[in-house]
């Protein structure tokens, strides 16, 4: 699709529920979606799409504000108007397809339980559990380290439940603090380009990125990311 089709389309779409929907089945066929999406997130690609389009189609009318662009002022058959709404709608939806590729591989990571992590007040490991436990037969009957392995194998995992569901609660609280009509420069956002990120990203690189002030994104990190990243540390129980 070319940068007038799609700069018209997404103009009908602000106004027209089905000229939404149509946007949101074209984003598939925008090269530049899958080609600008980071290698990482490839492989959570055709899981997250259909979410991402319904977010797409449902939240159009918040494209102009985000993108800080006047929809009533563009001229569609204007080269470098349409070029410049094509830009910011592809960084517009990428934005929402990383998230989108973020919850899917976070449902799809499995829990790892390490064979050799020694459980039990005899020090087995999990593996030489399993071993002993294949040894037994009808007539035997667990002791009390036998149940004390198998309670600490369930509570195992179960921490790992609590540590999953410690991760998404992190990343909510971080997502829904963000400058005033820039949620993509949200403090999770951040978090992920400057502390998770080796090296970390420079910030004029993630202000361009995020169409946001290179000021807007810097003052935020310190009044309001930091702080909050503090509060969170201290309180252990979010």
């Amino acid at each position: 699709m070319d940068d007038a089709s799609l700069c018209l389309l997404i103009g009908q779409a602000l106004n027209d529920p089905k000229r939404a929907e149509i946007l949101a089945l074209a984003i598939d066929q925008l090269p530049e979606v899958k080609r600008y999406l980071n290698p990482g997130w490839q492989p959570y690609y055709e899981q997250a799409l259909p979410t991402t389009q319904k977010d797409v189609q449902r939240n159009i009318n918040k494209f102009p504000q985000i993108s800080k662009l006047n929809m009533g002022d563009v001229d569609h058959k204007n080269t470098s108007d349409s070029a410049q709404v094509r830009k910011c709608f592809i960084n517009w939806v990428l934005m929402i397809l990383k998230r989108d590729c973020h919850d899917v591989k976070r449902k799809k990571r499995p829990i790892i339980v390490s064979t050799d992590t020694p459980i039990g007040k005899d020090g087995l490991t999990i593996e030489q559990t399993i071993d002993s436990r294949q040894t037994w037969n009808l007539n035997d009957i667990p002791t009390l380290d036998d149940l004390d392995i198998i309670i600490a194998e369930e509570e195992f995992v179960e921490n790992q439940k609590k540590v999953a569901l410690i991760q998404s609660l992190l990343e909510e609280k971080l997502s829904n603090c963000y400058p005033a009509g820039c949620p993509q420069g949200n403090c999770y956002e951040l978090v992920q380009r400057r502390l998770l990120r080796t090296p970390p990203q420079q910030w004029q690189e993630i202000a361009k990125e995020l169409q946001t002030p290179y000021g807007t994104v810097t003052a935020h990190w310190n009044r309001k990311c930091k702080p909050l990243l503090s509060q969170i540390e201290q309180n252990q129980s979010l």
